[in-house]
């Protein structure tokens, strides 16, 4: 032990000027450095989002020309087989709303040409407004399919667009041209909806390189040939569909583009924006970067200037105090030696309590360096003075004696040590006297019987209160609660095993602590968390405010545990589900209140929102029906209480019965009918759909058989599958064995898949449908449009049909929305050569507008209920083959 350095320790010479001047300006170069690429990355990174984004744009607005064009079409088709169906005559025919359809705001006139260019007669919407147009020049030559431009004012901008169509009879001669005459106003005010910023645009051009539509307006550029420009030369013939960045062919401005063909059609559309106006959030970046670099630049001058000055002044004042430390050193040199060797703590205190003397064991105790610890007051190594302490010190002086005592001291970490004192009194060189300290660590004792006591208590993972202390204070609380609501919320967190299947049990542990600690600072003071079991927590509070306050309390938990929880690098989501139980409403024991908040949680409550439930006696009854609804499924296969009904489908254009879809029925002798919406949900939970479903399929195939051989002819069904037997290796056998047990005919079976079903084990299913439709059997898509998955599975299975579901057929006639929507799936199945059946139709408007979207097949109410099979031989009697 040494009291004071050794006098041959010297201190080091400060930092020159010109080094500190290098390193200073080494640093400033390094942050001008990283600031200039940084700011390089950023400005790539706009240019890159705003091309992005105009592509988007662009390939909106294509998607939304492209089934305009296709609805003008199919107007000017129909308008002519109107005109070549009345007797000849050039005067000018109203169509109706339903005439024309989704057209309808965009014509003007429809004109039709015979086969010699002569005017055979013109059509116009019913509720047109508008002034008409001149009428068009007659196509020359053999006529095709083009787009031209007329009557273009050149104040405002607006044209007419001229979409002019050869029409064919069914022998596919030539009998004439159509000419569908286009207000290019709406395509103006449908692209002015995107705000692009001062020179920003949306312009659709035919592919010949004519502008014909803008928004902004730009009259002078309407008609006018833009085939010379990069879009022309360089994108189109490269890709249909990109970005890229030119200058202007108005203003010669810098600007980004992004273009898209629309299908179907000789057209383009090109989105701009100047770059200026894509680069304004960049610009403001830029000068914020700046100032900061310039700032952060003068403060490291600052602090080198500043270091400079202070090392110089420490290495004079270290140079003036190391001589007389280097004489007091050596009287120390003997006496260190002999303390050193004592493995425990000991140090020697003046009558003004300063150290005089201590060994390596106290430095390390206090977490000091040994040299620095003699002069120091004992209440500044211990953190502050002890009363009780001083007592024994004053004591041991005035009498003489030794004594010992067992305390509390914190080391140098701050944390909390137990020791045995011992301290002696001791006369120095000049007759004062001087206190020997000597102490023994009994922390490690201590702390292995508060570990056992704590155990019991806690949880030792998350450190929270476990599942026994949770009822004890529970009880307690319940006891003394005189009147007052007490809430007991469980928190289940359903996907917690995921972390431990995915990275073991060490980082499931690590995810526990972090979902206690934010369940702890949640919390505060208002509530009491405990870690009950596994993934499960729970949680006691007063509820004063009522139900509102602890639904709250839970909702802002359910928010907190939805969000991501940060691993290893990668993001978890939990899957929280919350239960709540209100004492005394809920229970009057502790076990009572915890059971009800579990089977609030597990689902046996009233949702509030998804899943955050309260308990409620009623919930009960429901999770008694379910249970009763379970027990007797699992015995309505082998007692035949099960039955297939079937659901007619007819072709939308004839109102022709062309097959069936099997629909499972279930009535029970002792629960009367049960609505497949109860039981289909358990079968799946339980597994019980499995069996059921290869009965429903059996049983279809066998009914399939018979009415094939009494009435000669194959009979068309269509079977639901679950997700679970699509997953049974079992399922191929299964439909071969039932086709060549009944002698099924190809085309005459079809299986019906939801769209989750086919986005799991894709390439399981990818086989599985292939085989299937080896075997002559169809594939269709139930309820098409409501799943969340890639449109990709289209194209790579094997699917015959798409049925829209009842969701939109429901307000078709009054949801313009739906309406668009069963439209795309219906241009999406034809464009995939794919039928398309509509589900749950129940008027005749929505049956009218699904005949005018060309829809294949429907099945609803509005023809017929499902029927039992007695019923479908009549039906099917009276329909030709």
């Amino acid at each position: 032990m040494r009291a004071f350095p050794s006098s041959d320790l010297k201190p080091k010479r400060p930092y020159s000027p010109a080094r500190l001047a290098i390193v200073t300006a080494g640093l400033i170069a390094a942050l001008g450095f990283v600031t200039a690429a940084m700011l390089f990355a950023s400005y790539q990174d706009a240019l890159r989002e705003q091309q992005l984004t105009l592509r988007n744009v662009a390939v909106a607005f294509a998607a939304q020309t492209a089934g305009v064009s296709q609805a003008i079409e199919g107007a000017s088709l129909g308008a002519a087989r109107m005109l070549l169906a009345r007797p000849a005559t050039p005067q000018a025919t109203t169509l109706d709303d339903t005439q024309v359809q989704a057209a309808h705001p965009y014509l003007l006139r429809l004109v039709l040409f015979d086969a010699d260019g002569r005017l055979a007669g013109s059509v116009t919407p019913g509720t047109s407004s508008l002034d008409m147009p001149s009428f068009p020049t007659p196509p020359a030559g053999a006529p095709a399919r083009r787009i031209t431009v007329s009557d273009v004012d050149r104040v405002t901008g607006r044209a007419v667009l001229n979409c002019m169509h050869p029409v064919r009879d069914r022998a596919g001669r030539l009998v004439g041209t159509v000419v569908a005459q286009v207000d290019s106003r709406r395509f103006e005010r449908l692209y002015n909806l995107v705000e692009l910023g001062p020179g920003g645009s949306v312009t659709l051009l035919h592919l010949d390189g004519t502008m014909l539509v803008r928004g902004p307006g730009y009259p002078a550029g309407i008609g006018r040939s833009f085939l010379d420009t990069p879009l022309f030369r360089e994108q189109l013939p490269r890709a249909s569909r990109g970005a890229f960045q030119a200058n202007s062919p108005i203003d010669g401005s810098a600007g980004l583009y992004g273009y898209d063909v629309v299908e179907g059609a000789d057209l383009v559309i090109i989105t701009g924006m100047k770059r200026d106006v894509a680069l304004a959030g960049w610009f403001g970046r830029l000068w914020t970067a700046l100032a900061f670099y310039l700032l952060l630049s003068a403060v490291l001058v600052l602090l080198a200037w500043r270091v400079a000055r202070d090392t110089r002044r420490q290495y004079r004042l270290v140079d003036m105090v190391s001589a007389s430390e280097a004489r007091l050193a050596k009287r120390f040199d003997y006496l260190s030696s002999i303390v050193n060797a004592i493995g425990a703590p000991v140090w020697v205190l003046d009558g003004a309590r300063r150290i005089v003397l201590a060994n390596d064991a106290f430095a390390r105790l206090v977490g000091r360096p040994r040299d620095t610890l003699p002069g120091l007051e004992e209440r500044a190594v211990f953190d502050g003075a002890d009363s009780d302490r001083e007592r024994r010190y004053e004591q041991v002086l005035a009498n003489g004696s030794s004594l010992d005592a067992a305390g509390s001291v914190r080391d140098g970490s701050g944390e909390a040590r137990t020791v045995i004192q011992l301290t002696s009194r001791l006369a120095s060189e000049d007759g004062k006297a001087h206190l020997v300290n000597v102490l023994t660590d009994i922390t490690e004792r201590e702390r292995a019987e508060a570990r056992l006591a704590w155990l019991a208590e806690f949880d030792p993972v998350t450190g929270l209160p476990n599942q026994l202390q949770f009822w004890r204070l529970l009880e307690a609380r319940i006891a003394a609660a005189a009147g007052r609501e007490l809430a007991v919320v469980t928190l289940v967190l359903d996907r917690l095993h995921e972390i431990i299947d995915l990275l073991g049990h060490e980082a499931g542990n690590r995810a526990l602590r972090q979902v206690a600690e934010l369940l702890r600072d949640a919390c505060g003071d208002t509530a009491v968390v405990a870690h009950v079991r596994g993934a499960e927590f729970a949680f006691l509070r007063d509820a004063a405010e009522g139900r509102p306050g602890v639904e709250r309390f839970a909702t802002e938990l359910h928010a907190l545990m939805s969000g991501p929880l940060r691993l290893d690098g990668r993001d978890f989501y939990l899957g929280p589900r919350l239960g709540l139980a209100l004492f005394p409403h809920d229970g009057q024991s502790a076990d009572e209140l915890h059971r009800n908040a579990q089977g609030a949680a597990s689902g046996a409550g009233i949702e509030l929102e998804q899943a955050v439930r309260f308990f409620s006696a009623s919930a009960h009854s429901e999770l008694g029906r379910r249970l009763t609804i379970e027990a007797h499924l699992r015995r309505a296969l082998e007692r035949g209480e099960l039955r297939l009904v079937y659901q007619p489908k007819v072709t939308v254009q004839d109102q022709r019965v062309v097959g069936f879809e099997a629909l499972l029925r279930w009535t029970s002798p002792e629960l009367g009918a049960v609505s497949p919406v109860e039981f289909i949900p358990i079968a799946e939970r339980t597994g019980l759909i499995i069996p059921i479903g290869a009965w429903a399929l059996e049983e279809a195939c066998r009914q399939m058989g018979e009415w094939n051989t009494r009435l000669g002819r194959p009979v068309r069904v269509a079977v639901n599958l679950a997700p679970r037997q699509l997953y049974q290796k079992s399922l191929l056998d299964t439909v071969r064995r039932c086709l060549d047990r009944y002698r099924i005919e190809r085309g005459c079976l079809e299986l019906e898949i939801t769209e989750s079903a086919l986005m799991s084990r894709e390439e399981e299913v990818d086989v599985l449908m292939h085989d299937i439709r080896a075997l002559g059997v169809d594939l269709a898509i139930d309820d098409f449009g409501t799943g969340y998955s890639s449109l990709a599975y289209l194209k790579r299975f094997p699917l015959s049909r798409l049925k829209v579901d009842r969701a939109f057929v429901r307000d078709l006639g009054r949801d313009e929305d739906s309406a668009a929507i069963a439209l795309s799936i219906v241009n999406l199945a034809r464009g995939l050569k794919l039928k398309v059946v509509a589900e749950g139709v129940e008027t005749d408007t929505q049956l009218g507008v699904l005949r005018s979207m060309a829809c294949d097949e429907y099945q609803g109410f509005l023809f017929s209920k499902p029927l039992e099979r007695e019923a479908v031989l009549p039906l099917m009697e009276g329909v030709r083959a």
